[in-house]
């Protein structure tokens, strides 16, 4: 995925498709604790530099995003985030070094025609990756606050799940949600796997 120019990395009100590798593809994640603290971290930088999170994908050597910006630049966003985690593992497993592959890549989403598209492409990394043989199976991702209505903690508020659904323009947000469930199940089917979209194919993203 190619860098963007630093006037769109500092634009507000935008939303991007993150990624973020281990340096040399090293592991990032070790242990489940691991998985939890970045969980955590979200929250925490969510809370003081606000942003919307609508899908996320943590596998074991990268991680995906698709955050939508409000006040603050998606540079700060994912500076703070990367700066807590790589702390946080450099002290938990005496490293040094960079933990992180140089810095994060970003890709601009537009909202009318490839929103839902990032998210499901995020949703269904971990399949793709071997990690689980159904989205809602796998435990650092997003999508299981989609398909169990139930799961999301309102007092945490970790994905964005009704923001998200009301860009569907779909006004009854159920049938909303059942829509994605359908475009995400779609996207199961061999196919998907073989001829990515443009926009991934486009960014050179694997």
């Amino acid at each position: 995925m190619p860098r963007l120019p630093r006037n769109e990395i500092n634009a507000l009100n935008s939303i991007y498709h993150i990624v973020s590798r281990g340096n040399n593809e090293r592991r990032i994640f070790r242990s489940s604790r691991d998985y939890r603290k970045f969980l955590k971290i979200l929250l925490e930088v969510k809370s003081k530099f606000p942003f919307y999170l609508y899908s996320f994908s943590l596998l074991p050597n990268h991680f995906h995003l698709e955050i939508e910006t409000i006040n603050f630049s998606i540079s700060n966003i994912m500076h703070r985030i990367n700066f807590l985690y790589a702390s946080y593992f450099h002290f938990r497993y005496q490293a040094s070094g960079h933990l992180f592959q140089d810095r994060f890549y970003s890709s601009l989403v537009d909202k009318e025609s490839y929103f839902w598209e990032v998210a499901r492409y995020i949703d269904l990394n971990s399949v793709k990756a071997g990690l689980a043989k159904w989205p809602q199976n796998y435990r650092w991702g997003s999508y299981i606050f989609y398909y169990d209505k139930n799961y999301q903690d309102k007092s945490r508020k970790l994905v964005d799940v009704e923001k998200f659904l009301e860009y569907s323009n779909i006004k009854d947000l159920e049938k909303a949600r059942l829509e994605y469930l359908k475009f995400v199940e779609d996207g199961m089917k061999p196919v998907y796997f073989k001829q990515l979209p443009d926009f991934i194919n486009s960014s050179k993203m694997n």
